[in-house]
């Protein structure tokens, strides 16, 4: 008689259910937010590759972005002032001469969160996240990236 854990051996041991097999399909939600104007900031891990979407909530995206880890830049910064220390970490899209930024900081019990959009040094826009609409999973995915 075949349990299930004999199954899940047998798959396992046959490769139809290895871990690499199962890594290489989901999707992850790694930041997210909402701006006043209504307009949505999503960075997914899709199969891999990371995935920045910009646009009109409930609207399909205006720009889409498909990186693989290691074309992207992650920063992790600790600055100190006079009441304590922040935490910010920073992803990087480069997209020809543009680079998007997103950008989530904690300091004591706040937290704010923003993509600021330069075309080469100069800086085109920024979208400040509304508080209560952030999804920030930055700081599982930023040591995994080159440094910038």
């Amino acid at each position: 008689m075949l349990t299930f854990r004999n199954t899940l051996f047998f798959l396992f041991s046959a490769g139809l259910l290895s871990p690499i097999a199962l890594a290489d399909n989901y999707t992850v939600t790694v930041f997210q937010c909402v701006n006043k104007s209504q307009k949505k900031v999503n960075i997914s891990l899709v199969n891999g590759e990371y995935v920045y979407q910009f646009g009109k909530l409930n609207q399909g995206p205006d720009i889409t972005l498909t990186k693989k880890p290691e074309q992207l830049e992650g920063r992790y910064l600790t600055p100190k002032g006079d009441t304590g220390t922040a935490q910010i970490y920073e992803m990087d899209f480069r997209n020809g001469n543009y680079i998007y930024t997103i950008s989530s900081s904690y300091f004591d019990s706040k937290h704010e969160a923003q993509v600021t959009v330069y075309q080469k040094d100069k800086l085109i826009t920024t979208v400040n996240c509304l508080p209560n609409t952030i999804v920030d999973n930055l700081s599982e995915h930023i040591f995994d990236l080159p440094n910038g």
